[in-house]
């Protein structure tokens, strides 16, 4: 088998992004209004995150519960979990945005609103476990 050269790699990327954006749902002002805005908080997220984790040689607080307050400790790295799961969201919410946009625009804007809120939930407590850490 053939493994395509990079320069092949870059130029689908290229076709596939372009065909991407070209979509409707991409052009969409009110849609592009929420999902940007929700990358930016994930990013966010991220940023405050490898600022504030720093590799630790001892167990951190990796859960927390609101009846008993962190009841779990892991590995430092373990916090970087809460960021990987807004942007996973995020990425199946547009896809699913963006399947559902042709048959009901309303039901593609609660998508990338559920998107937003869990991206601000994540950047909260992502920043909460980045001061206690």
């Amino acid at each position: 088998m053939k493994w395509p050269s990079p320069s092949e790699l870059v130029q689908r990327a290229r076709r596939t992004f372009v065909v991407v954006t070209g979509q409707r749902f991409f052009q969409d002002k009110l849609s592009l209004a929420i999902l940007i805005p929700t990358v930016v908080l994930n990013i966010l997220t991220l940023v405050i995150m490898i600022l504030r984790l720093h590799p630790t040689g001892f167990d951190v607080p990796v859960h927390y519960s609101s009846l008993g307050g962190f009841d779990a400790l892991g590995p430092w790295y373990q916090a970087y979990i809460i960021a990987f799961y807004g942007f996973g969201v995020t990425i199946i919410n547009t896809i699913l945005a963006n399947v559902s946009f042709g048959r009901s625009r309303i039901t593609s804007f609660f998508l990338l609103t559920g998107s937003f809120v869990v991206g601000l939930f994540c950047l909260i407590i992502g920043a909460a476990f980045a001061v206690t850490v």
